[in-house]
């Protein structure tokens, strides 16, 4: 779309470069490394976006789902309503950061909030859906 002159992008995902490795990619939370490519956010860091579920695989290229390497593409979900894989339990309508794996953890004082839990998760590895609203908590 094109607004008074302006180029604005209204689609909920990016497409960036992977700074690491990363033996399963989907549904985890990505931050910004020094060099501005995409890393699995550590505990209540600022996160850019949630790692897409067809992350990892090329219909072209092929590659095996989940698996990215360091300088291949990743896409990652930085708006509307995402699938994260949750670190522990959290309560439906608790704020959300990240943990130290970029797995989805309540958020504590001080952590940079990715989103708004719309559903509870019961343990580490299950899956809930976040709005998506950044701000520090």
């Amino acid at each position: 779309m094109n607004y008074i002159g302006s180029q604005i992008n209204d689609s909920p995902t990016i497409v960036e470069k992977a700074g690491a490795d990363v033996t399963d990619c989907r549904n985890l939370l990505y931050k910004y490394d020094d060099n501005g490519q995409l890393v699995v956010a550590g505990a209540g860091e600022l996160v850019a976006g949630i790692g897409l579920i067809e992350s990892g695989y090329n219909d072209v290229t092929g590659g095996e789902s989940g698996k990215v390497k360091a300088g291949e593409d990743l896409t990652v979900q930085i708006k509307d309503i995402g699938l994260v894989k949750a670190g522990g339990a959290i309560k439906k309508g608790a704020e959300v950061a990240s943990d130290a794996n970029g797995k989805a953890v309540e958020a504590a004082e001080g952590d940079y909030v990715i989103g708004i839990a719309q559903d509870k998760a019961e343990a580490d590895g299950d899956y809930i859906y976040i709005q998506i609203t950044k701000y520090k908590k």
